[in-house]
């Protein structure tokens, strides 16, 4: 590949000035024993006044873990842009008869996206106008200084110097296997992570391609588009990543995986995590589209959502086309996570683990995805994806994906908070046996196509149990005791009547409440005299914003 003579000297020469080499072929990348941490400055009498020794050491601790932070969130930035990248420009975008390229394969080019407002290269009609190749050299080899005060190689892989973080596993590395070595305690930031490079486009000759015409569809008119076309910078984006890693194995000295660790390691398949690990990072595994599986150890105790080079909060810990999720061992140690803050008082939200929320914020997919528990679990069980208390006798959570008609063991004895929450595909419920009574808050909250449930055996009904469950046309509440507020609301297709039954003794005001702007065919509410009817303290607030009760006939 001709490569472009200024874009290379530009490229040693910043390297050279951060303490790195790129040698003349561009084959070899040397880490130098001037390319340092940033000085941290040591506390100052002031600051140490009125603090105890174990104070002074433990913030003295804090200041270099954060030099260090950063030295390996630099090293990170550099390691990564060592390649060069151009994109030759094939055929016309003015002319689609001429033929372009298919990069579906990944044999001649990386993941490719075009560079417009973050779509996705093939979400709009470039992928059928334009043609790229890309061509690219990265660097073969890694060396690092032996007199390095902070870094060491072992087999072509970047460790801090007594080899118990691992920093960088470079893109050139062929092996589809990769055993992490015994002793290492930490996987670092960006550690096996692909990377995204914006690449300008240029013709066949070697000049840059300054514009292209992209095909629009909004009326929007001025001196650059017309009814038909608009002109954008004429760029590609694209993913740098190690196409030959497939597997990766841990030792079980390993206890933390720091953020975007496996971030964009398209084709990687597996990780054997460790036993030991106990932390996780936000988003280590984001973009892993290959990886189906994995298997959480019972040592793991908190997922990282905060993003310690960011300052932000994600909580897209695994891929997103898992399909099985195993829980091993007896015990489930996770603690909380927090998944954000809140926009208004930056008050931290924390999500509760192995509740609906937690499944949701941390596998993000409604897709078919089994959540199994080992046998031995102290706590919990599953079957067919859905989750159990120990002795089944609550529903924890049902995932997403299911559809259909599904039958609630004989065993449970109360539905959870959030259990069927969002199962859209859901049209039937059916419970075995006569044990159940007892159903949590926004227990089926938003199952829109949810037609037919038995709730002949329920006493207790939670705050929005069957909130937009707009399908559900029938109800069955013999033996019901409380109904919660806004436990029906938004039930479109229920009545012209609903009775409550002389067994509830209390019911909150709205909780068959729909909004003014519903279509509903629920006119009249049956209720006994003896139910006492609570009105919550919003209720005028409700009114006046629109929200409506059915007409109420006492009996």
């Amino acid at each position: 590949m001709e490569q472009n003579q200024d874009a290379i000297a530009r490229l040693r020469a910043s390297y050279a000035k951060n303490g790195m080499e790129l040698s003349e072929d561009l084959n070899t990348l040397r880490v130098t024993a001037r390319f340092l941490p940033d000085e941290w400055d040591d506390l100052t009498d002031e600051e140490m006044e009125g603090m105890t020794h174990e104070e002074v050491e433990q913030e003295r601790k804090r200041k270099r873990e954060y030099s260090w932070r950063w030295y390996v969130w630099r090293l990170a930035f550099w390691l990564q842009g060592a390649g060069l990248h151009e994109a030759v420009y094939l055929s016309s975008p003015r002319y689609p008869d001429v033929a372009y390229r298919d990069f579906s394969d990944f044999t001649e080019a990386y993941l490719v996206q075009c560079y417009e407002s973050g779509a996705d290269f093939g979400k709009s009609e470039w992928d059928e106008t334009m043609g790229v190749r890309l061509v690219s050299r990265i660097p073969k080899e890694l060396i690092v200084d032996e007199d390095h005060p902070y870094l060491s190689v072992r087999d072509g892989v970047l460790f801090n110097k007594d080899q118990t973080e691992l920093l960088w596993y470079p893109y050139w590395m062929e092996a589809d296997t990769y055993s992490i070595p015994d002793g290492v305690t930490k996987i670092g930031y960006r550690a096996f992570a692909g990377y995204m490079t914006t690449v300008a486009m240029r013709k066949q000759d070697g000049s840059r391609v300054e514009y292209l015409w992209r095909r629009v569809f909004a009326n929007v008119i001025d001196s650059d588009t017309d009814d038909k076309y608009e002109k954008r910078p004429a760029s590609v984006v694209k993913y740098v990543f190690n196409r030959n890693l497939r597997h990766v194995i841990m030792p079980d000295t390993v206890t933390v995986i720091e953020e975007n660790a496996f971030d964009h390691c398209i084709f990687l398949n597996s990780v054997k995590l460790s036993h030991a690990l106990a932390e996780i990072g936000s988003e280590a595994f984001k973009g892993c589209k290959e990886m189906k599986e994995i298997s959480l150890p019972d040592s793991l105790e908190r997922l990282i959502a905060e993003q310690r080079y960011g300052n932000r909060y994600r909580a897209a810990f695994f891929p997103e086309n898992l399909i099985r999720v195993n829980f091993l061992g007896a015990r489930c140690r996770l603690q909380p996570i927090v998944t954000h803050r809140t926009w208004k008082c930056n008050v931290p939200y924390t999500t509760e683990p192995y509740t609906p929320q937690f499944f949701y914020d941390i596998f993000r997919s409604k897709k078919d995805v089994a959540i199994t528990f080992e046998a031995g679990n102290e706590r919990f069980s599953s079957e067919d994806g859905v989750i159990f208390n120990k002795d089944r006798t609550q529903l924890i959570y049902c995932p997403q994906w299911k559809s259909g008609v599904y039958t609630v063991p004989k065993t449970v004895v109360r539905i959870g908070e959030r259990a069927f929450a969002g199962c859209v595909r859901l049209t039937q419920v059916i419970f075995a046996g006569s044990a159940a009574t007892d159903i949590g808050d926004r227990a089926f909250a938003g199952c829109l196509a949810l037609r037919d449930i038995d709730l002949r055996s329920m006493k207790h009904i939670g705050d929005e149990a069957f909130a937009s469950c707009r399908a559900l046309a029938r109800i069955d509440l013999r033996r019901v005791e409380y109904i919660g507020d806004k436990a029906f609301s938004g039930c479109a297709a229920l009545g012209p009547t609903v009775t409550i039954p002389r067994s509830c003794r209390r019911m909150n005001s709205f909780a068959f409440s729909y909004s003014k702007r519903l279509t509903t065919s629920l006119e009249t509410l049956r209720v006994p005299r003896d139910t006492q009817v609570i009105c919550p303290d919003n209720a005028s607030a409700r009114r006046w914003g629109g929200e409506a009760v059915p007409r109420i006939d006492y009996y």
